[in-house]
């Protein structure tokens, strides 16, 4: 998902920087399509966006339902959907050599984790991702990314929701707490749109370690009252008898 947030941010940032005729003409379905397919690519599953709106003069950019498909093997609901990323750039920045993005807003988040066996649809999604470090493709995005320099004001995750499906357990559905990020890199040291998905990946894990953890603990403590209601419920009925 990081790569996804990054990516819409500088997909804007080149389309303002370098913006002509034919490409303000089409922007709306360039991005559109240049994220669906180097989403699916990245993904090795299909990445699909509803819709993507781009406003140059204003520099600012909406993209609305997101969704990233389940791998093989899982159900036919989405793994990743996203209602909504809005992203603002200060125009004025893309004379220098930091692009400043004032803003980034991400609604409506949810995740499916399902469990099969030994195995997640989440770490099945990974596994079929290429390696950042392959040598094979370090030639191509290191040198990309290296041109561009970013510095983020903010981000803001809100409405972010959970479902974990498992065969050991039941259904358990988490909320996950709003999510606000402040000054990633600055004008003086901006950073690669990689490191900015770096930051943005450990704090979203964070998050979603600590909603597991609730989970699993408010799962064992309900097993826990269950398991002691009956074993009471056994004491007392030998009691009359």
């Amino acid at each position: 998902m990081n790569k996804i947030i990054t990516g819409f941010a500088v997909l804007l940032v080149a389309a303002v920087a370098g913006s002509g005729y034919y490409l303000i003409q089409n922007l709306d379905g360039i991005v559109k399509n240049m994220i669906e397919e180097v989403g699916t690519e990245v993904t090795n599953t299909r990445v699909q966006v509803r819709e993507v709106k781009v406003s140059l003069s204003e520099g600012k950019a909406t993209l609305s339902g997101l969704t990233v498909a389940n791998p093989p093997g899982f159900s036919s609901e989405p793994l990743f959907t996203l209602d909504q990323i809005s992203v603002t750039i200060d125009i004025a920045s893309l004379t220098g050599p930091v692009y400043l993005i004032d803003d980034i807003s991400v609604a409506g988040v949810h995740v499916l984790a399902e469990q099969k066996g030994p195995t997640t649809n989440i770490q099945k999604l990974m596994d079929g991702m290429p390696e950042s470090d392959d040598p094979a493709n370090a030639g191509d995005t290191g040198n990309r990314d290296a041109d561009i320099q970013l510095a983020i004001k903010q981000i803001d995750f809100s409405n972010a929701t959970m479902e974990l499906r498992s065969e050991q357990i039941e259904t358990q559905s988490v909320e996950l707490k709003n999510l606000q990020l402040r000054d990633i890199g600055t004008l003086e040291n901006g950073l690669t749109p990689e490191e900015v998905g770096e930051k943005i990946a450990a704090q979203l894990m964070g998050k979603i370690k600590a909603a597991l953890k609730t989970a699993a603990s408010k799962y064992l403590r309900k097993e826990a009252e269950a398991a002691l209601k009956a074993k009471l419920g056994s004491l007392f009925g030998r009691d009359k008898d």
